[in-house]
Parts: structure tokens; sequence; C-alpha cells
């Protein structure tokens, strides 16, 4: 500390010569003038002394008749001394330092990692929504009330860690993988229908009385298990009725009628070879670009480069810069090739097996053909499936008078 204290008042390196270096050095200390780092060197001494102290050795001087030189100047007033004709220097450089410091105290990034469920814009909508958000003062950021407040808003969220390093907010989340919550059992009386035709292939029944049994053919709507059961007396008489929600598994063999159609002709692009790159600088909400305009007729493809500023690992700014680079292209419309052909006609297949397939249904065979005119390239044909079909219908209730009748 007192050595951060001498350079910010400054001292002075001087060389001691003469008749009785030895009776100076005595009066010095005699009047409390402070000396350090003193050395004897080619006959004479070398030692520091402050401005303050130099000043009032010159009567001490003269009554031990020696010589002072001074060898070195250090600290801050000499510093300054030496370069006062660059103060606009100086002043920019404290400015710049200022300028640092205070944005330092800001946020201006904010990243979030082990989100799947939950997009970044919808955490960082929430974020504003509770004035979180670029531009704020760090210091107003609560870690550990971000994070209740974050498994709180978001259900799925089962752990959530925030923390500020540099001027960026880290974010780290972890999902839930399972159901949020059980749902309750329905216990609401119902039958089981058949959700389209088919032919039964598999049936299991856990509760409830079969309609229909393995090899029969079915329409759509039709019962395949009651949730009526009939309670007969020793004759053999209808007595009353039990009503349960039917339950079991029902697998039929299904056909779906494919049909899908598509232009023979596409679109396709040429490269011209032209060219042309230009920059954009982005400054929080101010945005300047330097490109060339393009005309209406023309068609530009471009591709962004975008990098922000940081000066440190995690000290980012709100400046933005990259360069745009751009290529022509016209456009014109083309007839598939062949094999252009069957690719579109196999990806229009695939998404419609897929969506089936989302639903539990297992293709069996298909039996589907291209066929082309002109201008249309048509896809028809039979798909045969195996897939469950039993689904829920509302039974109607009677009661036990109308079950004697």
């Amino acid at each position: 500390m007192e050595e951060l204290v001498r350079h910010l008042q400054g001292f002075m390196v001087i060389r001691l010569t003469g008749y009785s270096p030895e009776r100076f050095l005595n009066l010095c200390n005699a009047r409390g003038i402070p000396i350090w780092d003193l050395e004897y060197r080619d006959n004479g001494y070398e030692f520091s002394m402050t401005r303050k102290g130099f000043l009032k050795v010159r009567p001490l001087v003269r009554k031990s008749q020696v010589r002072l030189r001074i060898k070195r100047r250090v600290g801050l007033p000499f510093f300054l001394r030496r370069h006062k004709s660059r103060v606009g220097f100086l002043t920019g450089v404290c400015l710049f330092f200022g300028i640092l410091y205070t944005m330092s105290l800001f946020l201006w990034d904010i990243q979030v990692e082990g989100n799947h469920r939950y997009t970044y814009e919808m955490i960082t909508n929430y974020l504003k929504s509770e004035d979180i958000t670029w531009g704020m003062k760090k210091s107003r950021i609560d870690c550990d009330k971000l994070e209740a407040a974050l498994r709180d808003h978001f259900p799925e969220i089962t752990w959530a860690a925030a923390r500020v390093s540099g001027t960026r907010l880290f974010i780290a989340v972890r999902e839930n993988e399972v159901l949020s919550h059980i749902p309750e059992k329905e216990e609401t009386p119902c039958d089981l229908v058949a959700s389209r035709a088919g032919i039964i292939s598999q049936m299991v029944v856990r509760q409830g009385k079969a309609q229909v049994k393995i090899g029969d053919s079915v329409e759509a709507g039709q019962v395949l298990i009651s949730g009526a059961i009939p309670i007969y007396d020793d004759g053999e008489q209808l007595v009353n009725m039990h009503y349960v929600r039917a339950d079991g598994d029902v697998i039929a063999d299904t056909e779906y009628h494919f049909s899908q159609s598509f232009s023979r002709l596409c679109e396709r692009e040429a490269d011209t070879g032209r060219k042309k790159e230009g920059f954009f600088l982005k400054a929080g909400e101010w945005t300047a670009m330097l490109l060339l305009p393009s005309r209406e007729e023309e068609t530009w493809i471009y591709v962004t480069e975008e990098e922000q500023a940081k000066l440190f690992s995690n000290f980012y700014l709100p400046i933005y810069w990259g360069r745009i680079r751009g290529h022509e292209v016209v456009r014109y419309e083309s007839f598939y090739t062949k094999e252009e052909m069957d690719q579109v006609a196999e990806g229009i297949y695939q998404n419609f097996i897929k969506n089936l397939s989302e639903k539990g249904v297992q293709i069996i065979e298909n039996n589907v053909k291209i066929l082309e005119d002109e201008s249309v390239c048509r896809m028809e044909g039979m798909i045969y499936a195996r897939e469950p079909i039993a689904a829920t219908a509302p039974i109607e209730l009677m009661d036990a008078q109308d079950s004697a009748d």
C-alpha cells in the first residue's frame, strides 16, 4: 500500500556525491525527511526521495557540501507532466475504460441449453415478461428466484440452473421425459365399436361381452365388445342389465384406397454466375447494411454470417456484424426426370405410411401404381394393413323395469 501511495504522489531517484554525504544523510534523518532504498554505488550514494522532501534539502546541501543529481523521476505527477501534450489521448483511454466498465454492469446475451420441448423463443419471451432481457442491470437478476420461476411456469421443466458470467446469462434446464401427471381412470360405461371396416384377425376381451369373433367382417360403427352384460334368472329370463366400461383389444385387417397426384412440372434454379457481397452492422435496435440493390426482375439468394462482439470469454457486447454473400439465380419450369419423379412419388407414399404408422397401423401389402399423363402424375392403388380398430362409444342405459320388460 505504501508503494502505491508513493507512485501516486511521485518520487525521485537521487545520486549523492561530495565532501560529507554521511552528514547530509544524518541531517535528513534529524529533520524527518524520508529517504529509502539507500545504496552505496560508484563512490557515491543512491536513494529515493519524495518531491516534497527534495524541496526541503537545499539548505542541507550547502551545509554538508554535497551535490545531488536527479537520475529518474517516478510516479503519476511526472507521468502526467511528460504527457500533458497528449491529454486528449489519455482522456480517450480513460473514457474507453469507463464505458467498458459501465457496459460490464449490464446483461448483453442470454444462452439456454437443455431445452427440447420449450423453444428458445418461448423461454426468452417468458423472461421478457419477468423484465429479464438484454440491456438490464446484472444486479437485478436473482438467479435463485429465476430458477424457481422457470420450474413453476413450465410444468415439464424439472430442474433449472441460472448463473451470470461476464455479460451473459446462462440458463440450463432439464425437462421431464415422462407424463407430468397420471390421467384419471375413466369408469363411465361404454361399448367398443369399430372405427373402420375390416376383418377381425385378433381379439382379446378384458371386460364386457364380445359381439363378434375372429374372422368376422365388420363395418364402421358396429359394436365389437358390448358394455351391457345381461343377467338371467334360473328360467333364463332377463331380469337385469349390468353396465361396465368395455375393454379389450381388437385387431383387424383393413384396406386403404391410396390416391395422390402431383404435377410433372417442377421449378428449377440455375446459377447465372453473378455474385455480390455486403456487410451489416447492428448495435441494439439500430442496423446498417452495405449491399448493392437488386432490380425487381432479378432473383438473388443470400447467406448471412453473423458474429457478436466480445472482449473476453464471457464479456459479450450488444454489437453484431457480419458478411452477406449473394448469388443470382434464374428460375424456370421443367419436367421431372424419371428418377426424380420416382423420388417424389416415394416421398409422398412414405409420408402417407408414416402418418398411418403413428396411429399404430401395420402395413401388410401395397399395390400402388404410378400413372402418367402429359402434365400430371397420379398414384393409385390399395394398401392392405393390420391395425387396432376398437373405439369407445357411449352406451344407452336401461333401468331395471325396462330390463324386466
